[in-house]
């Protein structure tokens, strides 16, 4: 069993540093970029800010994330984590218009927002941060990973169309999934925890 957990490490951490690499780069620099037009957008807009807030926070609520006193279930967390990391790579299936860029952009845009609408309300931009990276050093490069699988897959379905080379389909879906499940799903389950349990005590510091 151990030999096996080993192999499959080896082979993921191969395709991540290997042909994957590319695209997982090109999506981190335009997550970045993202998330600076999102801030910039919230700091020139600041209604369409607190707009956006409402709504993302409504939709926690919805998912059965947060509760009213605003809690937040680390089990609910985590499976909706989950599934919208399988969606936004499944969404790769679509060929040519590069479905999984779209949650690039929202989540991106989102972080921003709120980096925008603590600033118009007078929070400290040290507690924004507190309430991001600690579990966000885990859940963005595995939201990240997971929109790169997808455009990574929508690539290959490209070229299958087309005609062009490129990597074998199956061997590929099997690495796309390994990923999944040996590299975004861990990060998911420990960010959720932190998120839970960790996050809302940095922030009451504050």
């Amino acid at each position: 069993m151990m030999d096996w957990l080993k192999n499959e490490n080896r082979q993921t951490s191969a395709f991540l540093r290997g042909e994957f690499a590319s695209t997982l780069w090109m999506c981190a620099v335009a997550f970045g970029a993202m998330i600076l037009l999102g801030l910039l957008a919230g700091l020139f807009f600041p209604d369409f800010a607190g707009r956006f807030i409402q709504q993302f926070a409504q939709q926690l609520q919805s998912a059965g994330v947060q509760s009213e006193d605003g809690s937040i279930s680390a089990w609910a967390l985590l499976q909706n984590n989950i599934r919208a990391t399988i969606a936004t790579t499944i969404y790769g299936v679509i060929p040519f218009i590069f479905l999984p860029a779209l949650s690039l952009g929202i989540n991106a845009i989102l972080l921003g927002v709120f980096a925008a609408y603590y600033i118009h309300n007078g929070y400290s931009i040290l507690m924004y941060l507190a309430a991001i990276v600690p579990h966000g050093i885990l859940e963005l490069p595995a939201l990240v990973i997971s929109i790169a699988l997808g455009i990574y897959l929508c690539g290959l379905i490209n070229a299958a169309i087309r005609h062009k080379p490129r990597p074998p389909m199956v061997p590929s879906f099997i690495q796309i999934c390994r990923v999944l499940v040996l590299r975004v799903f861990p990060l998911l389950l420990f960010a959720s925890l932190i998120e839970a349990y960790v996050t809302p005590w940095i922030v009451s510091l504050f």
